[in-house]
């Protein structure tokens, strides 16, 4: 059974809009990760903004209090108080014992400018039109500001996000322009609107147009599948258009499909459906389609917001390695387990690089061949589906104590390494990788 890789929202939901002698679009919710990577992150405390910019203390307090409050709206994340923290701290206590991460900002920038300019118009005064000398007085401001995470467990940070806008205003009385820094309470307000794009998962509306089948012959199939949509059953139709696919190779039925796929939250199963259907015909308008998804899956993963030259299996390595390094004690005997049952030689190279990063670490790393013994020995197939009970069992007489196990799911854009570490002596799992970008592969 395929894996999905994000949990989507509920396709109930979904909306249809039909253009009178226009093609037919349908709109629904499609999922967006946030644009820094917090999978993991749960409980955060929101420390005050700083700002060393003379006259901005008053923004600092007013992006400390907008953000605690949008990021509370998020419904994402557990708040702890910052004071909880500072004296956690103050007494030299483990901090990742109350958070996973502290939200930080800091006011960079502040400065207003005021101007006055004089201009003349023409009024009517009773009977007769007249011209008035006027003066114009306007009032600029503009504020830089930036936010982040500080991962608790290791001082790393996710982020930063940064901001900068700039707003003004004006009237012929001096004394009713408001003041430099209302201006810039102004924009700090507006510039956060999105924060919960920056730092949690959330949804969008999106919009797709259903093909029109050109052969007369196969409009009562693709008629008789759009009336299944147009009454609610999504899958029915998705259904039906796949089947008037596999039977008349009708590329309108396949891209139609193709959207219900995405419509019903599975994208990815509406990749894999396009990548069949290029692979057969090779059609433009089919390898559109199949972008068309790959690009959307690079949204839904955020992979876009990756700006990083690494090879990508050195890349996902070096951030495998720091993810399960957190969670392995000194002197970790490791067994690192190729799972995958495809992109072989990708894992292959993955398991490489963490290979070489753990024995650089000091950890104990056990031989692939001894572990072939073992299995061989027990009568065990390690090329398959693998109980945790026979890890634990060949873990223990290969004189591991912790399994790495490697996969890879996904595929396209969608694509990223699975990764989950058993603990041997208790039989339980210590770490699963998520699905954030720094996971794609």
């Amino acid at each position: 059974m395929k894996k999905k890789v994000w949990e989507v929202a509920p396709f109930f939901a979904l909306q249809v809009l039909i253009l009178a002698g226009c093609a037919t679009r349908v709109r629904f919710e499609a999922p967006r990760t946030p644009n820094m990577d917090t999978a993991g992150v749960q409980r955060i405390a929101i420390a005050p903004f700083a700002t060393t910019v003379p006259g901005a203390a008053p923004i600092a307090q007013e992006l400390t209090s907008e953000a605690t409050s949008r990021i509370q709206a998020t419904n994402a994340f557990t708040l702890v108080s910052y004071d909880t923290v500072r004296a956690v701290q103050a007494r030299g206590g483990n901090v990742e014992s109350y958070v996973d991460a502290v939200f930080r900002g800091r006011v960079t920038h502040f400065a207003t400018n005021t101007t006055s300019r004089q201009g003349q118009r023409r009024e009517r005064r009773g009977h007769d039109t007249v011209t008035v000398t006027f003066v114009t007085h306007s009032r600029e401001a503009e504020v830089a500001f930036e936010y982040y995470f500080v991962r608790a467990r290791d001082g790393s940070m996710v982020g930063p996000i940064r901001r900068t806008g700039r707003t003004s205003a004006s009237s012929e009385s001096a004394g009713d322009l408001p003041s430099g820094t209302d201006l810039a309470l102004r924009i700090v307000r507006g510039q956060l609107g999105t924060l919960y794009r920056d730092v949690a998962p959330h949804t969008i509306r999106v919009t797709r147009t259903m093909e029109r089948e050109r052969d007369s012959s196969l409009r009562p199939l693709m008629n008789a599948a759009d009336a299944r949509r147009r009454a609610g059953d999504y899958m029915g139709a998705r259904q039906a258009y796949v089947a008037i696919w596999n039977e008349h190779r009708s590329i309108p039925a396949a891209i139609n499909a193709a959207v219900l796929y995405e419509a019903t939250g599975d994208l990815e199963g509406g990749i894999f459906f396009m990548e069949q259907v290029f692979e057969a015909t090779r059609a433009p308008r089919a390898g559109q389609k199949l972008a068309q998804l790959n690009a959307e899956a690079a949204h839904v993963l955020g992979l876009e917001a990756l700006d990083d030259t690494a090879p990508p299996a050195e890349r996902v390595a070096g951030h495998a390695v720091a993810e399960v390094g957190s969670v392995l004690a000194g002197g970790a005997r490791l067994w690192i387990h190729n799972n995958a049952t495809t992109n072989q030689a990708m894992v292959n190279d993955v398991i490489d690089n963490m290979t070489a990063s753990f024995l650089t670490s000091g950890f104990t790393v056990v031989e692939r061949g001894m572990i072939d013994l073992i299995a061989a020995e027990q009568n065990l197939h390690l090329d398959g589906t693998v109980a945790d009970s026979d890890f634990v069992s060949i873990g223990n007489r290969a004189g591991a104590n912790k399994v790495v196990i490697i996969g890879i799911t996904g595929t396209g854009a969608a694509r990223r390494l699975q990764v989950r570490v058993l603990d041997i002596e208790t039989a339980t799992v210590r770490m699963q990788s998520g699905t954030g970008v720094a996971w794609r592969v």
